[in-house]
């Protein structure tokens, strides 16, 4: 596969209960990289000779598997994603090399470009899932992003992305939708978020939310 011009990064959101993650490392680093995973509920595995004091608990409380010794290739095993997430670049170097033979995405926490994938810094208002991300080294802009994204997203955006969801198997939108093109139906769900709309869901008025949005997705009009 050709790695010529400038690098291109494709965005992804993994179902994080369905992932088997193989961290190598047990440092602050890593740590960090796997708690969104943790959290989400992933099958980890962690191969190192020490970890934090978090992932200790983790393992203690059965969140992830430690496994107490030096990395081997053999560790690779299953997983869909690894995270070579040592203080060692030429550890890290071998275990990207693995990952990249075994045909699994690699994380590598010391050199972003070298590894097949990364982690975003992300905003999380469930079920609503904000990330940022640059395919080079810049992880001090991706947190200043990041930080902005959490200042202009409130959890209202949770809370309307939660009911287009519920809308979204309504079976009166359902039906109304049907006979639409698809520029039609964009127009119709776009009216969603109008600010009225979000206002009402900011102030907690949930089912006054939900008829207005009905109002805008069963319109005759557009």
């Amino acid at each position: 596969m050709s790695t010529a011009g400038p690098p291109h990064g494709v965005p992804i959101l993994l179902r994080s209960a369905r992932v088997r993650v193989l961290c190598v490392g047990g440092g602050t680093v890593a740590t960090r990289k796997l708690a969104g995973l943790l959290d989400g509920g992933a099958d980890v595995r962690v191969v190192a000779l020490d970890v934090t004091d978090d992932l200790r608990r983790a393992a203690d409380g059965g969140r992830l598997r430690w496994v107490r010794r030096t990395y081997r290739r053999v560790d690779i095993g299953d997983a869909h994603l690894v995270i070579a997430g040592t203080d060692d670049p030429a550890v890290n170097a071998i275990v990207a090399g693995d990952a990249d033979a075994a045909g699994r995405l690699c994380v590598r926490v010391d050199d972003g470009a070298g590894g097949s994938a990364a982690l975003m810094a992300a905003v999380r208002r469930d079920p609503l899932v904000l990330g940022v991300a640059t395919t080079a080294g810049a992880p001090s802009l991706t947190r200043v992003l990041r930080d902005e994204l959490a200042d202009r997203y409130g959890p209202e955006y949770g809370r309307l992305a939660a009911l287009c969801a519920e809308l979204r198997s309504d079976e009166r939108v359902v039906a109304a939708l049907a006979d639409l093109d698809v520029p039609a139906r964009r127009t119709r769900w776009r009216a969603v978020t109008h600010p009225d709309i979000l206002d009402l869901v900011r102030a907690g008025h949930l089912a006054q939310a939900k008829e207005a949005a009905l109002a805008c997705l069963l319109s005759s009009s557009d």
